[in-house]
């Protein structure tokens, strides 16, 4: 298998250094495409989930005034059943009603008794508490009851369209490059959800709509943000992956706020999609990875892309396209084998499927809390405003952990934090007066979750070279989105059966993947992998207990081809004992 050598890549970093690693062409690519275009990204991405709330409601009984009764709650008591809710607590039940049409007009409500033999589905459609929501397509079409699964099924076709493709699209960005990906990507998922407003008569039409837009939509963040981390200097990698995730964050707190304004998921959908047409009209910044078109032996394309970022750095870039040729000697392109590659050898296995399973650990929880808050009490917009508000400090306060203890670290004592924060709501959830205890404690959880989420997700860009870059990325978001479907269903348990059971689950998940995220390799102040041989090595003598510790300055730390780190004077004293030995044995 061919590869991209070390050399190569170190050749490459001192090209960047001549072009400007960290001028004002990466700042403002970071400002367009990583973070105010990531706000309409990420509006795209929960604009279905939250048009897909189902309000509180029960069957719709007319008539009351043929029974001469005024008052609507006397109504309701005498033609809803009352059942014990998942608070264990007495409701009208949502979808059975009293079979009036027993009693003929006029009869005195007194005489008015009813059994359950009398109780039948609802008959004339549904009463819905239209105090927050105005027009969803679960209202428009009652998708309720019997018809409840028609949303769930919604649900799931997004998250499973976000996983397969970004695993075809993510090989893709490696092999075709990240523009046209990034390109196809906005455009899709822009006509997908614009389009979709127009089927909603046809169910699988609308299916097929919602899950093109999601089909396409995670490649959308993920290509802009590899190719300014493939620009811009390894020290501002916690920096540009925060500020993407401050887009994504603002995204989320605008969505809810928009979708209460307009009160019209149509118009809530064409305001949240339609814009991100214009990220694809900047033709100046938007540009193609010149590190990947190197890898790929694209040397005039490389060179064009170089000189425009020379250019807006006030740089004096004279190299051509002969001289960048004779700066990149051992380049190769790398044969992979999408996400097979991922899997090569014993360890690189092993630490693949332990990363599987931290990111399953995180993608669920993520996905309940967003459905959970929309099914608390109190005004669903701002529970989910809250919850997503609160991503943004834990992303930083990811940041800090992630550069103070490192990646492993911080993921595993994120999970130990969600597993011991989901024991005191299941103590107290099912108790009265208690709604904003629980929303601080689940926006608690979100914290830890996010706090997980940052550390994996610069472990996912981090653990493989450059020519596996956008297909371990994508691997990770994969993941995310495909097991993301079971969230619904854990949620479906807490409305449905018991309101703890989602915070019984999520804690236990949180257990494993504190188990699992202990086990990963540290990336902080390591030597990153570029090369698959590399990559089979990475971690594998790193101590359990120790904390990464920063590359002296006055002795440089060297890896060593198994992996571990030493310093230059440590390696030369080393290296001269190991030389005595030899000579004593031949002695």
């Amino acid at each position: 298998m061919a590869e991209s050598g070390q050399d190569t890549d170190v050749a490459f970093d001192r090209i960047m250094e001549m072009v400007g690693d960290a001028g004002p062409f990466q700042r403002r690519y970071n400002l367009i495409f990583n973070t105010i275009g990531v706000v309409f990204y990420s509006m795209n991405m929960v604009n279905v989930m939250l048009v897909l709330a189902v309000p509180e409601h029960h069957c719709l009984v007319p008539g009351k005034e043929l029974y001469s009764i005024i008052d609507s709650e006397r109504w309701y008591n005498l033609t809803l059943p009352k059942t014990i809710d998942s608070r264990g607590e007495v409701a009208y039940d949502s979808c059975t009603m009293y079979n009036v049409s027993r009693y003929p007009p006029r009869t005195n409500p007194a005489r008015m008794v009813f059994g359950k033999k009398d109780i039948i589905p609802c008959q004339r459609g549904y009463w819905y508490d239209r105090q927050y929501y105005g027009e969803i397509p679960v209202t428009q079409k009652n998708w309720v009851c019997e018809k409840e699964v028609y949303g769930v099924n919604i649900f799931s076709i997004t998250r499973v369209a976000e996983g397969v493709g970004t695993f075809v699209l993510g090989q893709m960005g490696d092999r075709i490059g990240r523009l046209p990906i990034y390109i196809s990507s906005i455009l899709l998922t822009t006509f997908s959800r614009a389009f979709s407003v127009l089927t909603l008569d046809i169910y699988w039409l609308y299916a097929v709509l919602v899950g093109l837009g999601s089909f396409v939509i995670n490649t959308a963040l993920s290509s802009s943000l590899i190719v300014l981390l493939e620009i811009s200097r390894g020290e501002s990698r916690g920096t540009i992956s925060l500020c993407q995730l401050l887009g994504y964050t603002i995204g989320n707190c605008l969505a809810p706020m928009i979708l209460w304004w307009s009160r019209d998921w149509v118009w809530f959908l064409l305001i949240t999609s339609v814009p991100c047409v214009v990220f694809v009209l900047i033709p100046w910044y938007c540009i193609e990875s010149p590190r990947w078109l190197a890898t790929q032996g694209q040397y005039k394309r490389c060179l064009h892309y170089l000189k425009k970022i020379a250019k807006v750095n006030k740089k004096d870039f004279q190299l051509t396209e002969a001289d960048l040729r004779d700066e990149l000697p051992a380049q190769k392109v790398a044969k992979t084998y999408g996400f097979v590659s991922l899997f090569s050898g014993w360890h690189m296995t092993k630490i693949s499927c332990l990363f599987i399973i931290s990111t399953i650990c995180n993608s669920i929880p993520y996905f309940c809390l967003f459905l959970i808050s929309l099914q608390m009490d109190g005004n669903p917009f701002f529970n989910v405003f809250w919850q997503s508000l609160i991503e943004f400090p834990a992303y930083f306060c990811g940041q800090v952990l992630c550069d103070r203890i490192g990646r492993r670290f911080s993921t595993s004592v994120a999970y130990l934090g969600l597993a011991l924060t989901c024991i005191p709501v299941v103590f107290i959830i099912q108790l009265h007066n208690v709604e904003l205890a629980v929303l601080a404690f689940t926006v608690i959880i979100k914290s830890f979750v996010c706090i997980a989420y940052f550390a994996l997700y610069l472990l996912s860009q981090e653990m493989y070279p450059v020519f596996l870059r956008q297909t371990g990325t994508a691997f990770f978001v994969v993941i995310s989105k495909i097991f993301g479907v079971v969230s619904p269903y854990v949620v479906y348990l807490g409305t449905n059966y018991d309101t703890r059971l989602p915070f019984i689950v999520m804690g236990l998940i949180g257990l494993i993947g504190f188990v699992s995220s202990s086990c990963l390799p540290e990336t902080l102040h390591q030597k990153l992998p570029e090369t698959m041989q590399e990559c089979r090595r990475f971690g594998k003598n790193q101590r359990f207990w120790s904390l990464p510790r920063r590359p002296r300055k006055d002795g440089e730390r060297q890896q060593d081809a198994k992996g571990s780190y030493e310093t230059v004077s440590q390696q030369e004293t080393l290296a001269q004992s190991e030389k005595e030995e030899r000579s004593s044995a031949h002695d």
